[in-house]
């Protein structure tokens, strides 16, 4: 009978223990229910001990967490100023300058509109003025370029809505009529010389956005070559970081990945699309990569670039901080010390053979390495 009981299905089980048993039995069954219980208790028991663990494990992350202010001032250091870094502020100011004017909805007249100029930004805010204040600063007003009503002059003209100063505002009304018959004398006048800003900068995907980010992935620039400052070549833009930007010189595919350069947006290098033929200057391959591709392979690589490049253009916005070499007083035959192209922990000592003045009458200097001088490594 026993060797039946342990062979009993359970579900014949589960409908026999509504039925009486014998002690040994019941006793068999007290002991599987306690053995069950008591692992589900050790069960629960882990999983609170791991709970636990992991809280502590997070709250000595959080504690073990980096505080600059706190390390400053236990090590009596000083931060560098952000002056140091003026190219990194300069990544961060908006695409809009200050005198750039636009057309702005008037909220007291449904389909009006009227001129305004910026005076300052901050971010995506814009300070703004009507046109015929002057330079009176009372009437300044801010505005959202991602939720206000703004567009580039000559919109008006072009979707036919009324050009007109807000009726609400007495002030300018007045004003603008004690000197002028109607409002068109005064646009007239107001505009002329005037610098709009740009459409893609007040509707599309670049609307409200900062002037690294107008750098997408995909858009073409022109860059010199590290051994020829006459030589430029396309490169396309396959990441930004910051305004650091990663660059593939055009021709090049993944295969030469390990070719690919680093620099950032504002570097000396870099130019707009077409900025070497206006100058005169040469698009050649770069000099290292040149034994990669055949010379129409090249030649196709180039006109590609070029056709992509038209048909997505940067903003001008993106090179209106670029500054150029400013002029130097090198001459023939003088010896200085220069840090390596080719490996930067390295300084060598060079002697100038060259200085030309074609480069936008910036003097380029052209340098032989000396010989047999040893290179120093810096420490």
């Amino acid at each position: 009978m026993q060797s039946l009981g342990k062979e009993r299905p359970l579900a014949l089980a589960a409908v026999m223990s509504h039925y009486p048993t014998n002690g040994k039995e019941e006793e068999v069954n007290t002991g599987r229910k306690s053995t069950e219980s008591a692992s589900i208790d050790r069960d629960r028991l882990l999983l609170r001990s791991h709970a636990d663990s992991m809280k502590e494990e997070e709250e000595e992350e959080e504690e073990a967490e980096f505080n600059w202010e706190e390390y400053m001032e236990e090590t009596g250091a000083s931060a560098v100023p952000h002056t140091t870094f003026k190219h990194v502020e300069l990544s961060l100011q908006s695409s809009f300058q200050p005198g750039m004017k636009l057309e702005v909805a008037n909220k007291g007249s449904p389909d009006s509109y009227w001129v305004a100029t910026i005076i300052t930004t901050c971010g995506q805010l814009l300070l703004l003025r009507f046109s015929g204040y002057g330079d009176d600063r009372k009437a300044d007003f801010w505005c959202d370029i991602m939720t206000a009503e703004l567009h580039p002059v000559g919109w008006c003209t072009q979707n036919n809505k009324t050009l007109m100063p807000p009726e609400d505002n007495i002030y300018l009304r007045k004003a603008i009529k004690e000197k002028y018959s109607d409002w068109t004398e005064f646009l007239v006048q107001d505009l002329t010389g005037a610098r709009t800003a740009p459409a893609n900068l007040l509707e599309g995907p670049l609307r409200g956005k900062n002037t690294v980010d107008l750098i997408v992935e995909g858009s073409v620039l022109e860059l010199q070559d590290v051994s020829g400052p006459f030589l430029y070549w396309p490169v396309r833009v396959l990441q930004n970081v910051g305004g650091r930007l990663r660059l593939r010189y055009a021709g090049l595919s993944d295969d030469h990945r390990a070719q690919d350069t680093w620099l950032f947006y504002l570097d000396v290098r870099l130019r707009p699309l077409g900025w070497a033929l206006e100058n005169r200057l040469a698009l050649e391959p770069p000099t290292g990569f040149r034994s990669l591709k055949s010379a129409p392979d090249w030649q196709e690589a180039l006109e590609d670039a070029r056709l992509h490049g038209q048909k997505n253009p940067l903003p001008l916005e993106v090179f209106k901080d670029h500054v150029d070499l400013p002029e130097h007083s090198f001459k023939t035959g003088m010896k200085l010390e220069m840090v390596s192209p080719w490996e930067r922990l390295q300084i060598c000592p060079v002697s100038v053979t060259e200085v030309s003045h074609s480069q936008r009458n910036k003097k380029v200097l052209s340098t032989r390495r000396a010989a047999p001088p040893s290179i120093h490594q810096l420490p």
